[in-house]
């Protein structure tokens, strides 16, 4: 398989800590092609680009290209909830959630992400003339969404510290990625004591919650329909440990992928006025003033093009990992077992071969007669077979009423030049603050 010479026992850990994760993959699929084998350290490795590719390793081989060591630390971090089960306590796991997650489950949760947008606009009038941190801004949007939806509770400034250790968490996560040497959790270092403090921060939150949620009874919250779930087979509830792990990882996706797409929208948005100024017609043609709807969310054809072309762009999971659980063969090319198989979702998703404008932000990408003609898996920013991401419809929605809804009353610019530098911690967020100043239209 073509690929970089490495070095011994350090493989290319050295460059990947240099440039960082996703130019390194970049780099190597502008030099070596689609299927490219590397050495995170002394282990093997392999990144497959190509769409036929990625539907092999992630749907028609799940049983071979695992979430193994790859998610070990992962695990360490966030628990054992559905993101990071495998096997038999991963179905059973899904089995259980699958039917919280459809579009009729989540339906209920629109008037708050409506309401979320009201309040957004209420505070940029207040604060009318003042750059403001598009993402920072974002983040807290949808974190107000998302621990309403899960918990039925408005956040306050207490809050703040449940979310710094949250984020210290995914930091934990990330930076181990790119060490030789991971130490075990016993171990008393800097890193591991940040990450127990931050661990004890959120499962006293998390466990708080539930706690008061048994003793209010149930609510309409996501929390309520957790707790409600009896497993067929053994006719028990979820664990409190299994409430947790499932809240924590449901809370990191619910408002930071969302919050990512959002950010990457305006940004782009505010450097392609075309494409601007006909989203901003269709907000106001469709909506005439008033709050989106659900029944809207068909009709907003236009906003629904822009928020699919940000994901192909700027995908808040840019990458996901496998573990190969016996030796195979990929492409004609012999995968040994416990190599590390990577697949760029945001380089698949600029693959000349199947995007007219790859490196362009052009909508068009999505009309229809587009997306009939493209490859299945040339496009999947919430992963695909059988462990695509449950929260689709609740992200989509989300994206689509809060976008809508802010673009009717506002028109964002940037207050300073932004490189458009990105960092990945779990997700793709800008390297720095993109300043925006909020103009009423």
């Amino acid at each position: 398989m073509p690929g970089p010479q490495k070095k011994p026992v350090v493989g290319h850990l050295g460059e990947i800590r240099q440039v960082g994760f996703l130019a390194f993959y970049e780099r190597l699929w502008r030099d070596y092609g689609d299927l490219v084998q590397f050495a995170p350290g002394p282990l093997n490795g392999c990144m497959a680009v190509h769409p036929d590719q990625v539907r092999y390793i992630l749907v028609e081989k799940p049983e071979i290209y695992i979430k193994g060591m790859s998610h070990d630390r992962l695990r360490d971090s966030i628990g054992h909830g559905i993101l990071t089960l495998e096997g038999s306590d991963w179905r059973q796991q899904r089995r259980l959630l699958q039917p919280t997650y459809t579009p009729g489950g989540i339906r209920q949760f629109a008037s708050i992400m409506t309401d979320e947008a009201e309040a957004a606009i209420a505070r940029w009038r207040s604060t009318a003339g003042q750059p403001v941190d598009i993402n920072e801004a974002m983040t807290r949007i949808t974190m107000r969404v998302i621990s309403r939806a899960i918990f039925g509770i408005d956040l306050d400034e207490g809050f703040r510290e449940v979310a710094l250790a949250l984020h210290g968490l995914l930091d934990y996560t990330s930076t181990g990625s790119s060490s030789l040497f991971v130490m075990p959790l016993f171990l008393p270092t800097p890193a591991n004591q940040r990450l127990k403090r931050n661990q004890k921060i959120v499962r006293d939150f998390i466990f708080q919650i539930i706690e008061r949620r048994r003793r209010q009874g149930p609510g309409e919250d996501l929390l309520s329909l957790l707790m409600s779930i009896i497993d067929e087979d053994t006719g028990q509830p979820m664990t409190d440990d299994q409430l947790h792990d499932e809240i924590l990882i449901t809370f990191f996706a619910g408002h930071e992928t969302t919050a990512s797409l959002l950010t990457w929208t305006w940004y782009l948005l505010a450097q392609n006025p075309a494409v601007e100024a006909r989203l901003y017609d269709e907000v106001t043609q469709v909506l005439a003033g008033r709050a989106p709807t659900l029944e809207d969310l068909g009709r907003l054809t236009y906003t629904r093009m822009v928020l699919e072309e940000t994901l192909r762009l700027y995908p808040p999971v840019p990458l996901l990992a496998r573990d190969a659980a016996q030796d195979d063969t990929l492409a004609g090319y012999p995968i040994k077992a416990g190599t590390l198989v990577v697949t760029p979702l945001f380089l698949t998703q600029r693959h000349p071969d199947y995007w007219e404008r790859p490196e362009a932000f052009y909508p068009e990408h999505f009309t229809p007669e587009q997306v009939e003609q493209r490859p299945r898996y040339a496009y999947l920013p919430f992963g695909a077979g059988q462990r695509v991401c449950l929260g689709i419809h609740f992200a989509r929605m989300e994206a689509a009423i809060l976008l809508a809804h802010l673009a009717q009353h506002y028109r964002l610019r940037l207050a300073q030049p932004f490189d458009g530098r990105t960092q990945f911690v779990g997700v793709i967020r800008p390297a720095g603050p993109i300043l925006m100043q909020v103009e009423a239209r």
